[in-house]
């Protein structure tokens, strides 16, 4: 009961956003997340992602700060030009969806599915890259185990090399525009932390 009772304050949240008189609230309670009135429950949350999205001009660029949450059929999103609000409001989405989320993503590669995020595949074992179609035939994939694999994040994408060849690119993708990155992101660095070969191990940690 305590646990729960933690959990409920730990992701309390309620704003307001956007300009009048098209305003929009968000509220996101133990049942799920309030958008605007309608109740949108927890379970059907599936996916997050969050970034900047930054536009040159001027002498400084100009940054909006974009957190999403959706279901299968639909995205939430979220712009604001304050940082401090971002950061809080994905540190609730985090909480209250994105821990489940990751626990879902492992079990699911443990049990030999699959993720796909645009370019590419993620299985337990590894990354599978997607090739480009050819008229001849069909698309070419290779696959690359995480131990020869570095990753990192550039310009806002969570990017792939070839330990061998550290300067060259794989496969990436976008925070902003990729669903669930950040949450593979959590689930790559737990793996690094206990040194492990494929990304079940990652369930050991807490977060």
């Amino acid at each position: 009961m305590e646990n729960g009772c933690s959990w409920q304050r730990e992701i309390a949240f309620k704003c307001e956003f956007g300009v009048w008189p098209f305003r929009k609230t968000l509220e996101i309670t133990p049942n799920g997340f309030v958008w605007c009135g309608e109740l949108v429950p927890m379970r059907k949350i599936t996916k997050l992602r969050w970034g900047v999205d930054q536009k040159r001009g001027g002498i400084l660029p100009r940054r909006t700060f974009i957190a999403v949450f959706g279901t299968k059929t639909r995205d939430f999103i979220i712009k604001t030009k304050q940082k401090d609000f971002y950061e809080h409001l994905t540190d609730k989405y985090w909480v209250s969806v994105g821990k489940r989320i990751l626990s879902e993503m492992l079990s699911r590669v443990k049990n030999g599915g699959a993720y796909d995020f645009g370019d590419f595949y993620v299985s337990d074992g590894g990354v599978t890259v997607k090739g480009r179609t050819f008229l001849c035939g069909g698309a070419r994939e290779e696959f690359y185990a995480f131990e020869d694999l570095n990753w990192g994040i550039v310009n806002g994408s969570l990017c792939f090399t070839h330990r061998l060849k550290p300067d060259k690119v794989l496969a990436g993708a976008s925070f902003l525009w990729v669903d669930n990155v950040c949450i593979l992101n959590v689930a790559l660095g737990l793996m690094s932390r206990v040194h492990g070969k494929k990304l079940s191990c990652a369930a050991v940690c807490d977060v």
